[in-house]
């Protein structure tokens, strides 16, 4: 088996925005959360073609938006009107304490080395930090494990649990800990988690491109997975393997919007 670790997300730009939108429930708990903690800049860090930059503005916020992809960044330069540089979210090219907070969306599993990722956001945010993350407990009750059982090889091990993931902030310095399971609305994000409701979409050969879940995964893995599946959509037995990891899924959530305020 072929482990697909690096994405080169320059090569997969076009494909990747036309599958995503911003998540309304996501924006709505960032945007809180951001104001709670009084921030007026705004570093965004990952924010590749834009659309949650787009939506961080027009709460409001001056927003400086980072990516490590120059395709990406381009992009997102026509569709918002932030401050566009790229970096590295564990080398960030930010002054200490530059911003009053950090905000990211389905980034946190990408950074290479997370506790320096976080102590790096710590360095440069005076206030708060606001991460939506996909994180080990959504992850592991989607049914997807069941006919893809390679993701608990590649995905899990790059997706920490909530409480690991509150453990690194803290020990990145900052105070207080805050976070919300968050459930999409399902009106057009093609995320990973996005076929949990959806189980067509994994057929989608676009789609699957476009998930750096997918993307991680063998080729032959998927073969596998998606004759498995096809047969149990067709025999109706499909409903029964989801219906235990949904059931579990409704505890978890589809993601947590974790806030942490350095005071």
């Amino acid at each position: 088996m072929t482990l697909r670790l690096g994405i080169d997300y320059g090569a997969i730009a076009p494909r990747y925005d036309a599958s995503r939108r911003a998540e309304p429930a996501i924006v709505s708990a960032i945007g809180d959360q951001l104001r709670a903690a009084g921030a007026r800049r705004v570093l965004e860090i990952g924010a590749g073609t834009g659309n949650y930059t787009r939506e961080l503005i027009r709460l409001g916020f001056d927003v400086v938006a980072l990516d490590l992809s120059d395709e990406m960044i381009r992009m997102g330069r026509a569709k918002a009107a932030a401050r566009w540089i790229r970096g590295d979210a564990c080398a960030l090219p930010i002054a200490a304490g530059a911003v009053d907070a950090a905000a990211g969306v389905n980034v946190l599993h990408h950074i290479d080395d997370q506790n320096l990722g976080l102590r790096e956001l710590r360095r440069v945010v005076r206030g708060a930090v606001v991460l939506q993350a996909v994180v080990r407990e959504n992850l592991s009750t989607l049914w997807d494990r069941h006919y893809f059982p390679v993701i608990d090889v590649v995905l899990l091990p790059i997706h920490p649990g909530l409480g690991a993931t509150v453990a690194a902030m803290l020990r990145a310095g900052f105070a207080r800990v805050r976070a919300r399971p968050i459930f999409y609305s399902g009106s057009g994000d093609l995320t990973f988690e996005a076929a949990r409701t959806r189980p067509q979409l994994i057929f989608d050969a676009n789609f699957r491109a476009a998930t750096s879940g997918f993307r991680r995964l063998d080729d032959s893995a998927i073969a596998r997975g998606l004759a498995r599946l096809r047969a149990d959509l067709e025999s109706g037995r499909f409903a029964q393997i989801a219906a235990p990891f949904d059931r579990e899924h409704r505890g978890a959530g589809d993601c947590f919007v974790i806030a942490a305020s350095t005071r």
